[in-house]
């Protein structure tokens, strides 16, 4: 336990908890899209639409953070969050889920953004190193989105009050806390760090770290389509196969499986840092992913999919955030806020074209031809950036 306190703080907490209950609505109103029969296009603009709500809130809130302060945000949109919960209760019909859908989005596209420019600038002062800052944010969500896919379905069949009373005693619960913490202790985090998180790792490059946000986002955002179909598009395509709604959590959470163990690698193996050819050695798991995809369905197939679907996206997703928030200016929520838009852009357009070709198909081969063409482009943006770059780490 004091090993956990040193390396760890109440805002990862709320990385984690939160995480849950994000996972837990898009795994909830997938199921209930797939208990309804709506098409796998239909569930695919559903999450499209979500999306632009994500990538609204994230781009315009992620900077009022830096202005204002990352934790009066979180306060006030914790409190906002809070009342619209209970509209959870009441989904009866197909406009009531788009309602919610936008709505959950738009506040976890303000949530996050604060969590990452609060980490990354207060951290910094702390003098904790950038990548044990990205690394333990990763991990903490990672962990909670775990629990919030495999639990999802099943909960939102069996007991559905379970998911939405989560929601609102989580948001209650932090509405007290975030008040409290900011009083005692403004927009500063209280915590004594390990020494370990101060050891300082390779360094990158700063005049063309932009150059490096640019290409590790496009790889992030290419490689997560993918990742962002599964979720909500295999709850149907699994029931297609013969096997019930609510155990499909149980079978896509091999994504967030691969999610969090990438990141704990990632975090020991620190030789990518400023390496674009090592880079994208470990990115060698999306072609493998690829090759499964044109293997028999079977539930074993569908979990290792998924498994090596949630490796692809934690890998450029940690490129990714490191190199965005890795900033000499006082724009860590803005870095942030432009981050999440990606993901936003990830969850709704990954859901939209996996689920046309899905349905074009009528099974996992339209989404093989999707992950070669995304395959090819990749491979090509990664060896354009290591004959751009050819430098060599300081240490």
């Amino acid at each position: 336990m004091k090993i956990l306190k040193s390396r760890f703080h109440i805002y990862h907490l709320f990385s984690n908890t939160y995480s849950i209950l994000l996972y837990l609505l898009i795994t909830s109103i997938n199921a209930i899209a797939a208990q309804w029969n709506l098409s796998f296009f239909t569930i695919g603009i559903l999450n499209f639409v979500g999306a632009l709500f994500y990538v609204i809130a994230s781009l315009f809130f992620g900077r009022i953070g830096d202005r204002i302060g990352q934790k009066k945000v979180l306060i006030f949109s914790v409190f906002l969050f809070l009342i619209f919960s209970i509209y959870g209760f009441f989904l009866s019909n197909i406009l009531d889920l788009f309602i919610f859908t936008m709505g959950f989005n738009f506040f976890f596209g303000t949530f996050f953004p604060q969590i990452e420019g609060l980490l990354s600038k207060r951290e910094k002062e702390l003098g904790i190193d950038p990548v044990n800052t990205i690394n333990r944010f990763t991990i903490s969500w990672s962990l909670g989105n775990i629990i919030g896919v495999a639990m999802g379905p099943f909960l939102i069949i069996k007991f559905p009050y379970v998911v939405f009373g989560y929601g609102i005693v989580l948001n209650l619960s932090s509405y007290l806390i975030l008040k409290k913490d900011f009083a005692r202790h403004g927009e500063s985090i209280s915590f004594e760090p390990s020494p370990e998180l101060k050891k300082s790792s390779n360094t990158i490059d700063f005049p063309k770290i932009s150059l490096y946000r640019t290409v590790y986002r496009s790889t992030y955002f290419l490689l997560g389509l993918i990742y962002s179909a599964i979720i909500p598009l295999f709850p149907k395509l699994i029931n297609m196969n013969g096997l019930p709604i609510g155990i499909t959590g149980f079978i896509i959470v091999g994504t967030n499986i691969g999610v969090v163990l990438t990141f704990i690698l990632l975090e020991r193996l620190k030789s990518w840092v400023g390496n674009p050819k090592t880079a994208a050695i470990f990115l060698i798991v999306f072609p493998l992913m690829t090759l499964f995809i044109f293997m028999r369905p079977t539930p074993v197939i569908f979990f290792v999919i998924s498994f090596l679907a949630g490796m692809s996206y934690a890998i450029p997703y940690t490129y990714a955030i490191f190199y965005g928030l890795n900033s000499q200016k006082a724009d860590h929520g803005k870095q942030g806020g432009f981050h999440e838009a990606i993901t936003g852009l990830t969850t709704g357009i990954g859901p939209l074209l996996g689920g046309l070709a899905l349905q074009i198909s009528n099974g996992l081969m339209g989404l093989g031809f999707m992950a070669i063409f995304i395959l090819v482009t990749i491979s090509a943006i990664q060896l354009w950036f290591i004959k751009k770059t050819k430098h060599v780490i300081q240490n």
